[in-house]
């Protein structure tokens, strides 16, 4: 039976459809993770035990895949928090972390994917006043600041390592303290600078000074030991050297030899 026009144009649609639908179905057969992610599988509720590496994989295509990045991140945070004196300091903190892809399943059954503001930045925050709560203000403005990092550090992945989460390190960019402070501290610092500078010039000089010591002890030394060797025979003997050697000169000397009334003048011709 011969179709008509629009019955033919039904079909293609049909056909159109049909095939698009097979093509939907094929891709949702697969499934890739991208470099730096890992994909942990839901189907219906059901979690997969391992999750999906990096690649192509085939999958159950009422399965749901939710990607979690394991490359290290930074995450910034601002609190206010107290010093052991009393003072409330103002720090600038970041958490380097990533997640460990092993621990996939575990993060998104306890946690989601929501796992900055859910646990991270509140354990960051408790942990942050508990650990500077161990330190002066002034400490931590100074000399501290490394052994606030390491212990913020060491606490906050004891507490989030649990849940699949790898705390590299909790760099302190900075720390501001009360105005009033600050400048005392910052005076503080200056005249110890100066002390340390001054030290420096003084050491210096006395180095300087301890130089020409011994330099005068030198010359000292040495001229004590050419007067011993400056005998009444070696000034003679001298004398008689320098004459000889004007006389062999081209030019008309005249010489005196002697000292006091034993002086004699002497004429050497070329």
């Amino acid at each position: 039976m011969k179709l008509s026009k629009p019955q033919l144009a039904l079909s293609a649609i049909a056909f159109t459809f049909a095939g698009l639908g097979g093509a939907i179905a094929i891709l949702r057969l697969w499934t890739v993770v991208p470099v730096g992610q890992v994909g942990v599988v839901d189907t219906f509720g059901q979690v997969a035990e391992q999750p999906l590496n990096p690649g192509i994989h085939l999958r159950n295509p009422f399965s749901k895949i939710i990607h979690f990045a394991t490359r290290t991140k930074e995450l910034k945070e601002t609190a206010e928090s107290p010093s052991k004196d009393g003072l409330i300091t103002t720090v600038d903190v970041s958490i380097l972390y990533r997640i460990d892809p092993a621990q996939a399943k575990r993060l998104y059954q306890t946690v989601g994917g929501d796992y900055e503001s859910v646990i991270l930045i509140p354990y960051l925050r408790s942990h942050l006043r508990r650990a500077t709560a161990n330190f002066n203000a002034k400490d931590l403005y100074t000399t501290q600041r490394q052994a606030l990092a390491e212990q913020l550090r060491r606490e906050l992945q004891a507490t989030v390592s649990d849940r699949g989460l790898i705390v590299e390190d909790t760099p302190i960019r900075n720390i501001i303290l009360p105005e009033s402070l600050q400048k005392a501290v910052q005076s503080k610092l200056q005249a110890e600078q100066d002390s340390q500078r001054m030290q420096f010039v003084l050491q210096k000089e006395q180095q300087e000074a301890e130089r020409k010591r011994i330099e005068a002890r030198g010359i000292a030394d040495a001229q004590r030991i050419i007067g011993q060797g400056l005998t009444e025979k070696t000034l003679r003997f001298r004398q008689i050297e320098a004459t000889e050697k004007l006389a062999q000169s081209q030019n008309t000397k005249i010489v005196v030899i002697g000292e006091g009334g034993s002086r004699s003048t002497v004429q050497l011709q070329p």
